[in-house]
């Protein structure tokens, strides 16, 4: 049951559409959404002379403000209007940090996958990857691009594992919107008793009234990453809830955000963990 949304705001269009579609999700769910932005602080990069690096720090100072601004604006006018007891929050510092420490009372948190505090010699990971790794709340990846979407067709990669286990159970609240669930397996030649795992799972969401259309997909092969990033490009799917081997997190991604990878820095250009819990809004 999801009663309380958290979603990160920013000054960017994405930022919007992000309020947008986690304002949608409040209504089909009947959550309260709150929204918040960091304010990071003012980081002048090494290429300047010392002589200016106060007025460019008090420069990224104000754009900063206003950012924050901004984005409690686009807040108001696409959530306040909708839902009455939505709230706003504001704070400064890490910005990884100021959402997980919100998130500590929220049951799903909203994040955009290649959202970053700063350049990436400062801070390598993404706020994504940062958030999942702290907060400990199941985490919902969007792309930049995200639109509203009814999560009607969502795909579970399944391995039995402790994380794919909490991925699944975090995203509990929204199989129950879905119209049609595929489990979808990777088969090493050496493995044996994936089918009937996966079966038993298949069993487990019958019995709590989930997934009218639940079926299971095998995919014998020895290259699982691969072969399910395919898989998933080819089945158009709105949501995609996965594990991902992370301290307990769950992620969440949108259709159109890339596959995820399972070690840091094996596809640069991926959506690293939402967590322990995953999914993909993407979800």
């Amino acid at each position: 049951m999801i009663r309380d949304l958290l979603v990160h705001v920013d000054a960017s269009r994405a930022g919007r559409r992000r309020v947008q579609f986690a304002a949608d999700l409040a209504v089909r769910t009947g959550a309260r959404l709150s929204g918040i932005h960091v304010t990071p602080p003012a980081e002048v990069p090494p290429r300047y002379e010392p002589r200016r690096i106060a007025q460019v720090a008090a420069d990224l100072s104000s754009q900063l403000a206003l950012d924050a601004q901004a984005a409690a604006t686009a807040f108001s006018e696409e959530a306040t209007g909708r839902l009455a007891d939505a709230c706003w929050f504001e704070a400064e510092g890490d910005v990884a940090q100021g959402i997980s420490n919100r998130s500590r009372y929220g049951d799903l948190v909203i994040l955009e996958q290649y959202e970053w505090q700063a350049s990436p010699e400062t801070h390598p990971l993404r706020n994504a990857h940062s958030v999942v790794l702290r907060c400990g709340r199941p985490v919902l990846v969007v792309p930049a691009l995200v639109q509203s979407s009814s999560l009607a067709r969502i795909a579970v990669a399944w391995d039995g594992s402790r994380e794919a286990v909490r991925a699944v159970h975090d995203a509990w609240p929204l199989f129950c919107q879905s119209q049609t669930i595929q489990i979808v397996v990777m088969i090493p030649p050496s493995a044996a008793d994936n089918e009937v795992d996966a079966e038993r799972l298949l069993a487990h969401l019958a019995k709590h009234g989930v997934g009218i259309e639940a079926d299971v997909v095998r995919i014998k092969t020895e290259e699982e990453h691969d072969s399910l990033r395919k898989h998933l490009e080819q089945g158009r799917y709105d949501l995609l809830v996965m594990g991902l081997l992370a301290p307990p997190v769950v992620r969440i991604y949108l259709r159109r955000t890339l596959p995820v990878r399972s070690r840091v820095g094996e596809n640069p250009g991926a959506c690293f963990p939402l967590a322990q819990d995953q999914a993909r809004a993407v979800l």
